[in-house]
């Protein structure tokens, strides 16, 4: 079980392990988002185009190891929610920065909900 979470350890546990899951699953995500379009199984892959979709491929195999980590060591009531509504924001902010795809103000104040809603959880535990 994790330490408890006034202390300092236990938050770092939160960080390090919410952190790198979310870290490797949005990047993950957004490596495959960008490359898979130029992917067809009809015709030769170029190296270039395989070596980012194994990145992405292998970030997000890692961002599941380290989730299985998050199950181990935190209460599931707990670590799902941080863990979807982390990935949900990251991805969307990625999605906006990196991707050029836009959100609405509706968007954006359910992107807002979330963080406030995933920063009461960590609190809580």
């Amino acid at each position: 079980m994790p330490a408890k979470s006034g202390t300092s350890s236990g938050v770092m546990s939160y960080f390090l392990f919410f952190g790198a899951y979310t870290v490797l699953s949005v990047s993950g995500l957004a490596i495959l988002k960008h490359f898979l379009p130029q992917f067809s199984f009809s015709t030769r892959v170029p190296v270039r185009l395989a070596a980012f979709l194994a990145l992405g491929a292998t970030l997000y195999a890692a961002s599941f190891v380290t989730w299985l980590l998050i199950l181990r060591t935190f209460p599931l009531a707990t670590a799902y929610p941080i863990a979807v509504g982390l990935t949900i924001c990251g991805t969307t902010i990625l999605a906006v920065l990196v991707l050029g795809e836009t959100l609405g103000p509706v968007q954006i104040l359910g992107i807002v909900s979330i963080m406030a809603g995933v920063i009461l959880l960590a609190r809580k535990a």
